[in-house]
């Protein structure tokens, strides 16, 4: 997808909600004007807006025409079931409209048991809950610019969330204890999210048969992700946090990982795909072998190597390996602090020669750290703030921020506390 279809899909993402509906648009009401919400999206015309009271309205629902739907309750309040039986609601050759302040909950059904968007469907899903529905609370198929923003998905069998041949958003979400086969929380088959993949949180969710404990991309599908925390998430292939497929192509920034766990690599995996990772914090990432960390097998393009730069590894642990594991590729790695534990190697694998350039390893057992990967790599002790507690930023006589080719690690732009502390005289 070029850069020009892009942003003209970012563009109506963004002016989904605000269009104003046209003068003959009206509201409609659920009990009080319509007995039940199906009459009322039967009887509505295009561009009105639906107002339901709060209460517990069985499924399914059906929407083939532009409609806002808003859930006067809330998520918590206005609940829309499918009874362990049925899909929730099914959304069809739709173009524009939303869903607002729902919870969605036990729908079942194929391919999206809470909501299914199909056939070149544009719709936006805000401020919704998603609970323990089955083979997935949303699932979307062949649609364009479907976004979800501040909804939280919990709980829901088959993956939280699947794209399948289409493109959207995902946003200031929250994503716990959802499982899948592959990408516990979200899966992209073929698909592409216009907008980074940002401010959400991925907790507590599982893979259990293939890659991506919490987000697993495959296909040629693309995403950024920015700004998200990942912890807990697990799988016991690999990548437990993401697993980047079969030349998709995901950039990773300014994201933190914490406690996931993969059979190999612990919190991202990377096979024949394109991914770069800066600026991210991985803080007791563990696996079974290889990487504890991040793994890289191959690449997407030819002579196109990853890069990790300016990321922070902390007491990341496996059984036979290292922080980062790679096989049949040299990344680049460059600027990033490395806390190794039980003398494991910072950097391994099979059949590379990764570049390395200003890094910094520290092993606070005291123990070997192996043959240094290169002459401008530091030792020392970076001086967190507080690691144990999470603070990575760095003390202001930290050599991260004194180091001639740096700054090093993910947070050293400036320092984050005092060595000392001054005090008073008598």
């Amino acid at each position: 997808m070029g850069r020009r279809r892009a942003s003209r899909l970012l563009a109506a993402l963004l002016l989904l909600a605000a269009v104003p509906h046209a003068a003959e648009a009206r509201r409609r009401f659920v009990p009080q004007e319509h007995r039940t919400l199906q009459g009322a999206l039967n009887a509505a015309e295009t561009g009105d807006t639906i107002w339901v009271a709060a209460g517990v309205y069985p499924g399914p629902f059906e929407i083939r025409k532009r409609l806002v739907l808003f859930g006067e309750g809330g998520p918590d309040s206005t609940i829309l079931d499918g009874g362990d039986s049925v899909r929730v609601l099914h959304v069809e050759g739709v173009r524009g409209g939303s869903l607002i302040g729902f919870g969605i909950r036990r729908g079942k059904a194929n391919g999206g048991g809470g909501i299914q968007c199909v056939r070149d469907s544009s719709f936006e899903i805000r401020d919704c809950t998603f609970t323990k529905n089955w083979e997935s609370a949303v699932g979307v198929w062949a649609s364009d610019e479907i976004s979800m923003g501040g909804c939280r998905v919990r709980q829901n069998k088959g993956t939280g969330v699947r794209f399948n041949n289409s493109t959207g958003a995902v946003f200031t979400c929250e994503f716990t204890e959802n499982e899948g086969y592959d990408g516990g929380a979200l899966a992209l088959v073929g698909s592409h999210l216009v907008i980074p993949l940002r401010e959400n949180l991925f907790e507590r969710n599982r893979a259990h048969g293939a890659t991506g404990g919490a987000v697993n991309a495959a296909d040629s599908s693309e995403a950024t992700i920015a700004n998200c925390t990942f912890r807990e998430n697990s799988t016991d292939v690999a990548g437990g946090a993401v697993a980047v497929m079969s030349g998709s192509m995901v950039n990773v920034s300014r994201s933190f990982f914490q406690k996931n766990h993969g059979g190999s690599a612990g919190a991202l995996h990377a096979d024949g795909s394109s991914m770069n990772v800066g600026y991210s914090i991985f803080d007791r990432n563990t696996a079974v072998v290889a990487a504890a960390a991040v793994g890289i097998v191959r690449r997407k393009t030819a002579n196109v190597n990853p890069v990790l730069s300016n990321n922070t590894f902390y007491q990341n642990d496996t059984g036979d390996g290292g922080t980062l594991y790679f096989v049949d590729v040299s990344p680049e790695v460059r600027n990033n602090i490395f806390v190794v534990s039980r003398d494991q190697r910072a950097v391994s694998g099979m059949q590379t020669t990764p570049r390395f350039d200003c890094n910094l390893i520290w092993d606070p057992s005291g123990g070997s750290i192996g043959a240094l990967p290169s002459a401008n790599t530091w030792v020392g002790d970076p001086l967190f703030c507080d690691a144990e507690r999470g603070n990575f930023k760095l003390r202001d006589l930290s050599p991260a921020l004194r180091a001639p080719c740096g700054p090093i690690g993910a947070l050293s732009e400036k320092a984050g506390c005092a060595s000392f502390r001054l005090q008073p005289a008598n």
